[in-house]
């Protein structure tokens, strides 16, 4: 008899923490700091200089969601903004180029425009970012490939933020696609007054 009390005293907080971990994984609530260069783990730093000068202008910021700290650059480079993104240890986590949403292929664009339909009455992109992750490869090598334009061993997502509204849901949100326009997760954007823009 101990053990059912016991057990129906769990359910409620297995309920309880398991709406607590879906609400954290729903949300985007970023703060980026700007950094000066030497604040970048060594390691980053270095791979960047190595494929970008170090003349070259670029800014660096320390990034926190609450749970992990990242190290971001963002630069210029061949007519796109690049955000290079590094953990603490100064290991790539993925790189992401901001394009205009015409630049999908047709059919890339229908798909994802029919997924947000899906899910918004109303809505406006407001930023679309190509997504480049490691896939097996050491991080110099997905940097050459990105800048040799050669992605077949990488992994590719898009990352598309709207301005969105319907009967339940009025905000920023970032959805984010696989490289074939399949839906994979959204979150709810906390916007902030010193958020930097791209």
């Amino acid at each position: 008899m101990k053990t059912y009390y016991q057990f129906l005293f769990l359910i409620p907080a297995i309920i309880i923490s398991s709406t607590l971990f879906c609400s954290a994984q729903e949300i985007k609530d970023e703060v980026e700091k700007s950094i000066d260069r030497n604040e970048m783990p060594a390691s980053a730093l270095s791979l960047i200089n190595q494929f970008w000068k170090e003349e070259k202008k670029a800014d660096f910021y320390r990034q926190s969601d609450g749970e992990m700290i990242s190290y971001e650059v963002k630069l210029n480079w061949e007519d796109h903004q690049y955000s290079i993104e590094f953990d603490s240890t100064g290991s790539l986590i993925d790189v992401e180029q901001i394009i205009e949403i015409e630049e999908l292929p047709e059919a890339l664009r229908n798909t994802i425009t029919e997924e947000i339909d899906k899910q918004y009455s109303k809505f406006k992109f407001t930023r679309v970012q190509r997504q480049f992750s490691a896939s097996g490869n050491d991080d110099e090598e997905v940097l050459e490939n990105i800048l040799e334009e050669d992605f077949e061993d990488l992994l590719i997502r898009y990352e598309i933020e709207i301005d969105g509204q319907n009967k339940d849901e009025l905000g920023s949100f970032e959805m984010l696609f696989d490289v074939n326009g399949n839906f994979i997760q959204k979150r709810k954007i906390v916007r902030r007054s010193l958020d930097n823009i791209w």
